[in-house]
C-alpha cells in the first residue's frame, strides 16, 4: 500500500511539472510562395476540428543542405488577440536549414509528432543533412508544449517562417497560434 501512494504522489508530481501554464491552439495556417519560383508548398495543410488540430501535406521540391538553404522565422505578438500585432525580439535571422531543423524543429514540432502515425516526415536528428525531397504529411497534429519555454507572451503570436535558397524567398508559411493561461 505504502509503494502505491509513493509511486501515485511521484507520478503526480511529474504531470505537475511537465504541464505548462498556458495552452496553444492552432488558429491559421496560411501559406506563401516564393518571390521567383517556389521549393517548399504548404498548401495542403489546414487547421481541423474543435481542437483545432494540423492536418494535411506539404512538399519539398528539392533535397535542401546546408549550402543553399536558409530558413528565417519572423515572430509578432497581439497580447489582446485584437490584429494589433508587434514585432517580438525572439526571431531567428536566416539560418542553415539543417541548424535551423536542428535546433528549432526538434524543439518545438518533433515532440508533436509520431512517425509513421502523425507523419512520415523524417526524424530529425544531429546527422540529419540535407532535408530530404518528398511529399509529407501530418495527420490531427496538437502541439506538444512540454519542451517549450516556460514563459512565453499569450495572445496570439503569428510566426512567418521563409524558406530562401541562394539567398531568395522559394516560400514559406505563415502559423498563427492562440496561447491562453491554462484553467486549472
Amino acid at each position: 500500500m505504502k509503494w502505491s501512494v509513493v509511486i501515485l504522489v511521484l507520478h503526480l508530481l511529474h504531470k505537475i511539472q511537465c504541464e505548462q501554464s498556458y495552452v496553444v491552439s492552432n488558429e491559421k495556417l496560411e501559406p506563401f510562395e516564393g518571390d521567383s519560383e517556389t521549393l517548399v508548398i504548404f498548401d495542403g495543410l489546414k487547421t481541423i476540428g474543435r481542437e483545432r488540430a494540423l492536418n494535411g501535406s506539404f512538399r519539398f521540391l528539392g533535397e535542401m543542405n546546408n549550402d543553399d538553404f536558409k530558413v528565417s522565422v519572423e515572430l509578432y505578438s497581439s497580447p489582446n488577440g485584437d490584429g494589433d500585432f508587434k514585432r517580438m525580439v525572439m526571431d531567428v535571422p536566416p539560418t542553415s536549414i539543417c541548424e535551423c531543423f536542428k535546433k528549432f524543429y526538434v524543439q518545438f514540432v518533433q515532440p508533436s509528432l509520431k512517425q509513421g502515425e502523425t507523419t512520415n516526415f523524417p526524424l530529425v536528428d544531429e546527422d540529419t543533412c540535407p532535408i530530404p525531397e518528398g511529399n509529407y504529411y501530418i495527420k490531427n497534429v496538437l502541439f506538444n508544449t512540454e519542451d517549450w519555454p516556460q514563459q512565453v507572451p499569450r495572445g496570439i503570436v503569428k510566426a512567418i517562417i521563409t524558406f530562401f535558397s541562394a539567398g531568395k524567398n522559394v516560400g514559406g508559411l505563415i502559423v498563427v497560434v492562440k496561447i491562453d493561461d491554462r484553467q486549472s
